[in-house]
């Protein structure tokens, strides 16, 4: 359990997410162990590129916003560890309509469901347990004190979670251009290994639009095509229904350096790839890019 300091700073941090926990128990009478976990689900979706979502599903009347919970639940559904396929019926059911400009459905948590069920752990252990009550939102004293827009102090629990990177994503990128320089101008320089970064640090979510898939073998040369040889992996989709065509993926990065240079700035990429679009979102743990923003204007 964090100091109270290190509390107070978690619950300010996640002052939205508080005000809309009590906006649907409260006001709205839903089952709050329910809605923490919805809760709980929306953050983990923010972390893999769905920025904003808390904000923009707080904007919509309770009509809207009972009917983004009740999806939710569902989608809560197919991450548990064990779970069976989902039905002919459910499977390409479109899930969270208005939120997303892409392809989102039951078998996009299906397909990335051990991921996801172990980030949905995650947070809710380290984040809603501790800002969410039974009855309502846990409150603090904010006396004297500002939303948190850096890391909560080495050794807490919650700096794990909500801390920023202390790297320079600049200078990272200049390093890896001129790792690829050397490599190129010298076929036998030691391969470039920019230390033993996670996988799920270089690794982007894909998503193709339905009945438009793309291969392996496309999205591989398509980023090699543009970026070199940066592609470890391509993982698609194995549909278990007869007729499904696949419509989500992963890709594998050799380093996660390259990842900037894909999103171009941007918290998503979409692309044109032989005629096919393909969304392209990287999970960023600790990310909260409003807070960024709101930091600047205390």
């Amino acid at each position: 359990m964090p100091g109270i300091g290190t509390l107070v700073d978690l619950l300010l941090f996640y002052t939205l997410e508080r005000v809309l926990f009590n906006r649907m128990v409260i006001s709205m009478g839903k089952n709050s162990q329910q809605v923490k976990s919805a809760m709980t689900l929306w953050l983990m979706l923010e972390e893999i590129g769905y920025h904003e979502l808390i904000r923009i599903i707080h904007s919509y009347d309770d009509d809207t916003i009972d009917a983004f919970f009740e999806e939710a639940l569902q989608c809560l559904q197919f991450i548990q560890p064990n779970v069976s396929s989902p039905s002919d019926e459910s499977y390409d059911t479109p899930v969270f309509l208005g939120l997303f400009d892409e392809p989102m459905n039951y078998r996009f948590f299906y397909y990335n469901r051990e991921f996801m069920y172990k980030r949905y752990v995650h947070i809710m252990d380290t984040v809603c347990d501790k800002i969410f009550g039974e009855n309502a939102a846990i409150e603090g004293d904010e006396s004297g004190l500002k939303p948190a827009a850096r890391p909560l102090g080495e050794g807490s629990t919650t700096s794990q979670v909500i801390g920023e990177s202390d790297s320079n994503p600049s200078l990272e990128l200049n390093q890896y251009i001129e790792s690829t320089k050397v490599s190129n101008l010298n076929p036998g320089a030691n391969e470039f290994r920019p230390g033993q970064t996670p996988e799920d640090t270089r690794t982007m979510f894909i998503t193709f639009s339905k009945g438009h898939p793309l291969s392996g073998e496309e999205i591989f040369h398509f980023f090699t095509s543009n970026w070199g040889e940066v592609v470890q992996d391509v993982v698609i989709e194995h549909t278990s229904h007869p007729g499904q065509e696949p419509q989500f993926g992963r890709i594998v990065f050799t380093t996660s350096l390259v990842i900037p240079m894909v999103l171009n700035g941007q918290s998503k990429a979409k692309f044109l790839v032989n005629g096919k679009h393909l969304w392209a979102r990287i999970y960023v743990p600790r990310y909260r890019g409003r807070r960024k923003l709101a930091s600047k204007k205390v």
